[in-house]
């Protein structure tokens, strides 16, 4: 069973609740609701709509017209629409000099599709970014609503058109809270000893360093950094829809495995390197 053809939420009327009483209830998903709906026990105003506004799921489905539920899908349920728009879904993470859009720039825009990873850098290729996410409907993120996207528009001076999935607060209505290496740690993803406490300062520290030394190897371990957070999401994604389907008694996801970053070796002796010194390359105050 699909959990798309499970989802009512979209319909004018139905919110989680009802759409929950729905499912104990008794409906199994669109057609059944419509074959079965005179014998269900409830109200004739939930009947008439649901006559009324299924039969164009059910077409739109079947002609494969998925932007029709990505319009009228609430954002917390997106995720649904995961295994019928993979190939038309990307994961995002980037990496800033700094926290505040107005005074901060983008050093790293690292994407992953499920096949293939795509970095653009600051300074080199950047601007190709805006017309690489053109091709994906879905954007899946750790906190992206927050910061990932705003950032990017303020960026480019330009709306991201694709409907976002924020994994912080789906995972977080699960009950896995904080930020993503410590989700990650709890659900069993394992980033190697070579990136071993790297973090945001790091990549501001690699960004700089590089900067100023030209040295690849820092730009590499800032890539390598920004590609695990990257391509981690597609599992955590997968986890969360799993959780779930579990929940809902509906079919699960294969997880798929995660790509090896072989382009981008991190140096782990600089990184230990600026660890220990990081003054000449910290983050400059943003005021």
């Amino acid at each position: 069973m699909d959990l798309v053809k499970r989802s009512f939420q979209h319909i004018n009327g139905i919110s989680s609740k009802k759409e929950k009483l729905l499912w104990e209830e008794g409906v199994i998903d669109w057609q059944d609701a419509i074959d079965n709906i005179d014998y269900y026990a409830m109200p004739k105003s939930i009947k008439y709509v649901l006559k009324k506004e299924l039969p164009k799921s059910i077409y739109n489905f079947n002609s494969k017209n998925y932007d029709y539920f990505i319009k009228n899908f609430p954002n917390k349920i997106l995720y649904r629409l995961y295994p019928i728009l993979t190939n038309k879904t990307v994961f995002l993470d980037i990496e800033t000099t700094g926290l505040k859009p107005s005074a901060a720039d983008i050093t790293v825009i690292g994407c992953y599709d499920g096949k293939d990873m795509r970095v653009f850098a600051h300074g080199i290729n950047e601007r190709e970014f805006l017309d690489y996410i053109k091709d994906y409907s879905i954007i899946v993120t750790f906190n992206g609503s927050c910061f990932d996207i705003p950032f990017l528009e303020n960026y480019f001076e330009t709306d991201i058109k694709c409907a976002q999935i924020d994994l912080r607060f789906l995972l977080k209505d699960l009950g896995y809270s904080g930020g993503l290496k410590k989700i990650e740690h709890e659900v069993g993803l394992n980033r190697g000893d070579d990136m071993e406490g790297v973090n945001g300062y790091t990549a501001v520290l690699l960004w700089n360093y590089y900067k100023e030394t030209k040295d690849k190897t820092a730009i590499d371990s800032l890539i390598h950094y920004n590609l695990l957070d990257t391509i981690n999401l597609e599992h955590l994604l997968c986890f969360a829809y799993n959780k779930y389907a579990e929940m809902y008694k509906t079919k699960l996801l294969e997880y798929r495995k995660l790509p090896i970053i072989e382009n981008y070796k991190p140096n782990k002796k600089l990184i230990d390197y600026l660890h220990k010194n990081p003054y000449k390359y910290a983050p400059k105050s943003e005021s």
